[in-house]
């Protein structure tokens, strides 16, 4: 059932145009046919791949820092105004809905189906990326404990 799953995703991908979860898809698609050896990978990707992500992500983010100099002025100025008070508010939000998420899903793999669906659904119909299935888990977690009185 998973490989027909993923064959699924890298069409409706393709069909959305959404190229990085159109490669993901045909990616694990071609391991899973390598036999053991793609499946030793698979189960190497499954295990590292959210540290390796997040890292990637992190040095995508930070990497402007790195080439601007920002004065003293500069920093409070931005991080005192009403924008980045309220980010970093949401910064700190996600990072705890992102750590939810990843407990939810090492607990309940299989959720993440429903991530990559409503992700798909996204993109198609409201012009969103796919860009945050942890925070989306996260979410996922704290409306589910809500939900059934699980606070």
């Amino acid at each position: 059932m998973g490989l027909l799953i993923l064959a699924l995703v890298l069409i409706s991908a393709t069909i959305i145009r959404n190229d990085s979860l159109a490669l993901a898809a045909a990616l694990l698609l071609l391991l899973q046919a390598a036999g053991n050896g793609g499946q030793n990978l698979v189960a190497l990707l499954e295990q590292h791949s959210v540290q390796w992500g997040i890292f990637l992500l992190l040095l995508a983010v930070l990497a402007p820092l790195g080439q601007a100099p920002l004065s003293t002025a500069e920093v409070y100025t931005t991080l005192f105004s009403l924008h980045g008070l309220v980010a970093v508010a949401v910064g700190a939000l996600s990072a705890y809905l992102a750590a939810q998420g990843l407990d939810l899903l090492h607990l309940q793999p299989s959720t993440m189906l429903g991530l990559v669906v409503g992700s798909i659904l996204g993109v198609a119909f409201l012009g969103g990326i796919p860009a945050g299935p942890l925070v989306a888990a996260g979410l996922t977690a704290v409306a589910s404990r809500w939900l059934t009185g699980n606070r």
